[in-house]
């Protein structure tokens, strides 16, 4: 009985998530919200679950908490830790059990007495127990066949919808998934204006050098108000994109090179691949997700497509061109 009354509070008032970011900070994205808001809300004969997908640093799990937050009554949110010891603590704490662990393969999917959950982070677990990963998706079908509750993943990584997508539970996904892209470029320079009081000319130099990447837009503004030099600034963010291309072994010398080069030619071509031609670079499904996962590339599931994962990547191409071997995408006038 006691367990039923903690039950009952975080399913009637709903879970509010913390907010960790002060107002001054917050990129107000109206759309993306009352979007969210709509799945958080479904009528009484909603038969799919949801996947939601955007990169790391888009700014994904402050507009996901600020819409669990608002809709409130009914949605159980839980945050799925990196350290994935404390995943049965993180289920309990969601349910209001905060001194009681639960197992999510027996305990948790017997007490969900909600209309929505939310499972954030979901990308915690597509590498290290992807089995869990199965088992919630498995019960979100389910449930959703038999209208009981309506489940949420969020994720930011091309690796979880691949992986949900190869698996029967996927027929009951909403197609299709909601992506959060990067901000606009109107949203970004109002950012960087209006946020951080930065000059229009500087805010457009820092624009050009990371796109509308929420985190490193951030990052490049405290930088900026700090008093380092651009010089210095762009040099940092392309020191950070060259380690990314050693760990994906797109370098000269390394594994992925001679591939990479051709990939990232085209790419650059076109602006955004279909995934079956991104599919056709690799002999082996394993090397393909070893790239897709560095942080070079990125899948978009909405549109099936595969394009460079930010603009500070796209910079870092531009940059190191002898590199790459891409002189013939640009056409070269002599003047006088």
């Amino acid at each position: 009985m006691y367990n039923k009354w903690l039950l009952n509070k975080p399913v009637k008032k709903g879970i509010q998530p913390k907010i960790d970011i002060s107002d001054d900070k917050l990129v107000s994205r109206p759309l993306v919200i009352e979007r969210f808001k709509k799945i958080l809300q479904p009528d009484k004969d909603h038969s799919y679950y949801h996947l939601v997908c955007s990169e790391h640093g888009t700014g994904k799990i402050t507009l996901v908490r600020i819409a669990s937050n608002e809709v409130g009554c009914g949605v159980l949110y839980v945050n799925i830790p990196a350290n994935l010891s404390e995943l049965d603590k993180a289920f309990g704490k969601a349910i209001n059990f905060a001194y009681e662990r639960i197992s999510v393969t027996r305990q948790w999917l017997r007490k969900i007495n909600s209309d929505v959950i939310v499972y954030d982070n979901v990308s915690h677990l597509v590498h290290k127990n992807p089995e869990i990963l199965d088992i919630l998706q498995d019960d979100a079908k389910h449930n959703a066949d038999d209208r009981k509750y309506i489940a949420v993943f969020v994720c930011s990584e091309g690796s979880v919808p691949q992986r949900m997508e190869s698996r029967s539970a996927w027929s009951r996904a909403k197609t299709p998934v909601m992506e959060i892209g990067d901000l606009s470029e109107e949203e970004s320079m109002e950012y960087l204006i209006k946020n951080h009081k930065i000059k229009e000319v500087y805010a457009k130099k820092l624009f050009d050098l990371v796109g509308g990447h929420i985190i490193e837009l951030k990052i490049v503004a405290d930088d900026f108000l700090a008093g380092q030099k651009f010089e210095i600034i762009k040099q940092q963010v392309l020191d950070k994109v060259e380690k990314k291309f050693k760990s994906a072994q797109l370098l000269p010398n390394d594994q992925y090179y001679e591939l990479g080069k051709s990939l990232i030619c085209d790419l650059l071509k076109s602006n955004e691949l279909s995934f079956l031609e991104f599919k056709n670079y690799f002999d082996r499904a394993e090397k393909l997700n070893e790239v897709l996962d560095s942080n070079i590339f990125s899948y978009h599931p909405e549109k099936n497509i595969v394009t460079f994962q930010s603009q500070s990547v796209k910079s870092y191409i531009q940059e190191k061109a002898n590199i790459f071997h891409i002189y013939e995408n640009f056409k070269i006038i002599e003047i006088d």
